[in-house]
């Protein structure tokens, strides 16, 4: 039964990061404060990119940061729960609670959080809310680097805005970033399982937001390279476009 009550707890956390991640900010903004479905215009992207050709660039921003957040929240309480909650943390990690290779223990403690910003993602690529459409995964992407490291703001966004200001494509600016950032993920995992001992991971905790956030493991750049996957895919037209010369170059966010 153990093993049982586990899964559920590991099934119910998904569960909770997909449907944060569903929520539509952008429809929601469109109908609250423009009386319009962003859905049927732009790109027909619920994202704030089209938000903001949409509703202006106020609302685009707004939508971006309320994606960030819709992976934030959930994510830092499943990291108090199962990295800091000590009765909690102990009962999933049982008596195995060594570091090793790949994170501290059996690593389901591990598994239960790092599982939270990739169902959130995978909830904004397809929310259930309406009928699994969604938006591009770039900003809930962001969400989850900032998530599980602070090394995110000066890797992912400079990229992103430097790509950004270079080609006017967000697009392509979000494909390079985040795959700037994955790359990143497996550096530090490399490093991580290079210098662990029996009973520290070394200082690569300390690039985990100074040791106040999620135990490196092997989940970290699992997740952020099928996030990465993820999100490439949904750019595939836009690849299509921009090798075409067709893509749309932004306008609002200047």
């Amino acid at each position: 039964m153990d093993i049982l009550y586990k899964t559920l707890i590991v099934i119910a956390c998904f569960l909770t990061g997909y449907l944060f991640g569903s929520i539509p900010n952008g429809l929601i903004l469109g109908w609250m404060f423009g009386h319009k479905d962003v859905r049927n215009y732009g790109s027909h992207n619920i994202g704030g990119t089209n938000t903001g050709r949409v509703l202006g660039k106020k609302f685009g921003i707004l939508a971006i940061v309320l994606d960030i957040l819709k992976v934030l929240i959930p994510t830092i309480i499943a990291i108090y729960l199962f990295e800091f909650n000590e009765p909690i943390k102990n009962y999933m990690l049982g008596t195995n609670q060594d570091f090793n290779v790949y994170g501290e223990g059996n690593t389901l403690g591990q598994l239960c959080y790092y599982i939270v910003p990739f169902s959130a993602i995978f909830g904004h690529a397809y929310s259930i809310y309406i009928k699994f459409k969604g938006g591009k995964v770039v900003s809930t992407y962001a969400g989850t680097q900032l998530c599980l490291t602070y090394i995110a703001i000066p890797v992912f966004f400079p990229v992103f805005f430097i790509t950004l200001k270079k080609t006017k494509y967000v697009s392509l600016s979000s494909i390079v970033s985040s795959g700037t950032a994955m790359i990143y993920s497996w550096i530090c995992y490399i490093v991580y399982a290079l210098t662990f001992t029996a009973t520290n991971v070394g200082p690569v905790q300390y690039m985990m937001w100074f040791d106040f956030g999620p135990q490196c493991s092997i989940y970290y750049p699992i997740v952020c390279t099928f996030a990465w996957l993820l999100l490439v895919f949904r750019h595939r037209e836009n690849i299509k476009s921009i090798t075409a010369g067709s893509e749309r170059k932004i306008t609002w966010l200047k």
